[in-house]
């Protein structure tokens, strides 16, 4: 189970990279991005705290005898809430990013791995 945990941190990373990258763009390189705007954030916001919370996750599994339980439960709690949030909000929006959702995805199955792996 760890070793999917680092792939799909692996694949959250470059994601959130690419996210990140596009919404600094001023013309979309594959024309299927366009950055989302929540409230009165910078609209490189959201990619650029998801490629921090990856990086995190890679450090929540590398480091499972130091992480602790309020450490592991934070990790968890700001990935369910941004997930939620910004999936939420992308849908009444009527915005659609397929790599945004993908991120979305992949840091929900990274959580569901935590459960495993962590008790």
């Amino acid at each position: 189970m760890r070793r999917l945990a680092y792939i799909l941190t692996a694949a959250g990373l470059f994601d959130s990279a690419y996210l990140l990258y596009t919404s600094a763009q001023p013309n979309c390189p594959t024309g299927t991005c366009a950055p989302i705007s929540v409230f009165f954030l910078p609209h490189y916001v959201p990619a650029f705290l998801g490629l921090i919370w990856f990086a995190f996750s890679a450090l929540v599994f590398a480091a499972k005898k130091w992480t602790g339980r309020l450490l592991l439960q934070v990790w968890r709690f700001s990935g369910v809430a941004g997930a939620s949030f910004l999936g939420t909000y992308a849908l009444l929006n009527n915005y659609f990013c397929p790599f945004c959702f993908t991120a979305y995805a992949l840091g929900i199955l990274l959580i569901w791995i935590s459960e495993k792996e962590f008790g």
